[in-house]
C-alpha cells in the first residue's frame, strides 16, 4: 500500500491524492501535504450539519422524554450537554491541521506510537455503534413507512432487506471517501433540513411541551436532568476522534484556526441540537411511548408525511452512517496498516451489521443505546481531555508529522517513541480516569460497583475526565517529557518552509 509522503520528504515527487465526487479515495491515514488540502471549514461544517439530520441522531432528543423529563427540560439538557461537550474538544478541532493525519494518529505525540492504538479501538468503538444505531432506525423507518403507503410486509424478513438497503447505501458511499462524502451534504441538508421543519407542522396539533411521564428514571428530577446532560455531552465526544477525517484537508495557509474551530463547533452543534429538537418535539406528541421512537414516529404521522419520512430514512443513511464507517475504516487502518482503506471499510462496515442486530434484536433499543453512550463516555472523557492538555500543555500546537507516520510505516523509534512506542504518563492516566468511570456508571442495562458514590447521580463522565486529566497533568510535572519538541516548528513556521 503506498504512503503519502511526510513533509521530510520529496512532497514535489509525491503522487497526488485524488480527493473529488465520484472518485475513490486512495489515501488512509497517510499524511495530506498543505498543497493537497483543498477542503474549507466551510465543507466541515456542512458535513457535521448534515450528517446529524438522521433519525440515527433524532432519538438522542426522544431519549430524555422516555427518561420521563418534558419537552423544555429536555431541549435544556441537549443544549447544557452539547455546550460541555464542544469546549472539550476544542483542540480535538485543530489537531488534524497541525498533523495532516487523523486524530487518532495525532494522539500519538501524547501517547506514544503504539499508545495511539488505544484511540483507534476507542473510535472504532464509536464509530460502529453510531452506524449501527443509523443502519437500524433507517432501516425501520423504511420498512414502517413502506408498510403504512403500500401494504408491504413488516416481519423479520422485511426488516432484513430494509437493514441491507441502508446498509448498501451506507457501504458504498464510504467507499468513495472524503470528497464524495463532503459534496453530497450540499444535497442533503437542503432535503433533510426541509423535511424536518415541515414534520414540526406535520405532528404540532398532539404537542405538549409540559408533558412527561411523571415516573424518572433514577428516581427524581436532578439525577434524571444530568443524566441527560451526559447523554447530550457524548454527542460532541463521539466526533472528537473523527473530527482530524475533516480537518487535515483543510489548508492551514488559507483559514486560520478560529475559523477551523468555529465551523467544526457550530456544524456539530446546529446538526445536534435541530434533531435533538425534532425528537423531543415529536415525542411530546406521543401518547404513549414505545421501544421504538421510529415506530412511534411513522404510526402517529400523518398520511401525507409519510413518503417525506422515507427520504429522511434514505438521507440519514448518507449522512450519520456514511461519517461513522468512513471514520471507523480509517482507524481499523490505523491498527492494521498493511490493510487499505476499503478493505478495512468493508470489514468495519460487516461488524457494524451484527452490532445493529446485537443491540436492537438481542436487547431492548433503549437500555442498549443508553447503555453504549454512558460507557463509551467515560473511556472517550480522559481521552479527549488528556489530548487536549497535550495539546495545549505539553505540545503547545506543535507537532512533527514526519514522527507520527513512522508507526504506519513500520519503523519504531523518533520523538514520539518514549517507552517501547507508549507514553506512560498518558496511557496509565487514561486507563486510571476510564476504570473510576466505569466503576461509577449506572444504566439499565449495568450498574457499576459505586454508581451510588454521588447519591443517584452518575457522575461517571465528570470523574473520570477529572482522575484522567489531573493525572497526566501530575504526571507531567513530576516526570517531565524532555526533548519531546525540541526542533519541531510552529504552524507558522512549518506553512513557511513546507
Amino acid at each position: 500500500m503506498s504512503k503519502a509522503a511526510p513533509p521530510s520528504v520529496d512532497i514535489a515527487s509525491a503522487t497526488e491524492t485524488i480527493d473529488q465526487f465520484g472518485r475513490i479515495e486512495k489515501a488512509g491515514v497517510d499524511y495530506v501535504p498543505t498543497a493537497e488540502r483543498r477542503s474549507s471549514p466551510g465543507n466541515m461544517f456542512r458535513v457535521f450539519v448534515g450528517g446529524n439530520l438522521a433519525l440515527s441522531v433524532v432519538i438522542f432528543g426522544w431519549l430524555p422524554i422516555t427518561f420521563g423529563l418534558n419537552f423544555w427540560q429536555a431541549m435544556a439538557s441537549s443544549a447544557v450537554g452539547l455546550a460541555i461537550g464542544l469546549v472539550l474538544m476544542i483542540p480535538m478541532t485543530l489537531l488534524g491541521s497541525r498533523t495532516g493525519t487523523n486524530n487518532p494518529v495525532s494522539s500519538g505525540a501524547h501517547f506514544g506510537m503504539r499508545g495511539r492504538l488505544l484511540g483507534s479501538f476507542l473510535t472504532l468503538l464509536f464509530a460502529i455503534a453510531y452506524a449501527a444505531i443509523a443502519v437500524w432506525t433507517s432501516g425501520e423507518a423504511l420498512v414502517a413507512g413502506a408498510h403504512r403507503l403500500f401494504g408491504t410486509p413488516e416481519d423479520s424478513t422485511a426488516f432484513i432487506v430494509g437493514y441491507a438497503i441502508i446498509a448498501v447505501e451506507v457501504v458504498l458511499i464510504a467507499l468513495y471517501g472524503h470528497g464524495t462524502i463532503v459534496a453530497l451534504q450540499k444535497f442533503i441538508i437542503p432535503i433533510a433540513g426541509l423535511v424536518l421543519l415541515i414534520g414540526l407542522f406535520a405532528y404540532a396539533p398532539g404537542f405538549d411541551g409540559d408533558r412527561s411521564t411523571g415516573h424518572y428514571l433514577l428516581g427524581d428530577f436532578w439525577p434524571t436532568w444530568l443524566f441527560a446532560v451526559t447523554i447530550s455531552i457524548g454527542g460532541p465526544l463521539s466526533y472528537a476522534p473523527s473530527i482530524g477525517d475533516y480537518a487535515r484537508r483543510i489548508n492551514p495557509r488559507r483559514f486560520s484556526d478560529r475559523q477551523v474551530a468555529v465551523a467544526a463547533c457550530a456544524g456539530i452543534f446546529l446538526g445536534l441540537f435541530a434533531t435533538a429538537a425534532f425528537g423531543a418535539f415529536t415525542a411530546s406528541t406521543f401518547t404513549t411511548l414505545s421501544p421504538s421512537y421510529v415506530g412511534d414516529l411513522v404510526k402517529t404521522s400523518p398520511g401525507w408525511y409519510l413518503v417525506p419520512l422515507l427520504i429522511l430514512a434514505i438521507m440519514g443513511g448518507f449522512g450519520q452512517g456514511v461519517i461513522n464507517i468512513y471514520a471507523s475504516g480509517l482507524d481499523l487502518e490505523s491498527i492494521v496498516p498493511r490493510l487499505s482503506r476499503t478493505q478495512t471499510t468493508l470489514i468495519t462496515s460487516a461488524i457494524a451489521i451484527a452490532v445493529m442486530y446485537l443491540g436492537v434484536v438481542a436487547t431492548d433499543a433503549i437500555s442498549s443505546i443508553t447503555a453504549m453512550t454512558v460507557v463509551l463516555n467515560a473511556v472517550a472523557g480522559p481521552w479527549v481531555i488528556i489530548n487536549g492538555i497535550g495539546y495545549l500543555v505539553a505540545r503547545r500546537g506543535r507537532y512533527d508529522p514526519v514522527a507520527l507516520q513512522r508507526y504506519g510505516l513500520g519503523r519504531g523509534g523518533g520523538r514520539y517513541w518514549f517507552f517501547h512506542g507508549w507514553n506512560l504518563r498518558a496511557v496509565i492516566a487514561l486507563l486510571a480516569g476510564a476504570l473510576v468511570g466505569l466503576l461509577t456508571v449506572q444504566n439499565e442495562l449495568y450498574t457499576a460497583p459505586f454508581a451510588q458514590i454521588a447519591g443517584g447521580l452518575d457522575v461517571s463522565l465528570p470523574l473520570s475526565m477529572l482522575v484522567g486529566g489531573g493525572l497526566y497533568l501530575l504526571a507531567l510535572w513530576i516526570w517531565p517529557e524532555t526533548g519531546v519538541n525540541e526542533g519541531v516548528p510552529t504552524q507558522a513556521e512549518r506553512i513557511l518552509t513546507e
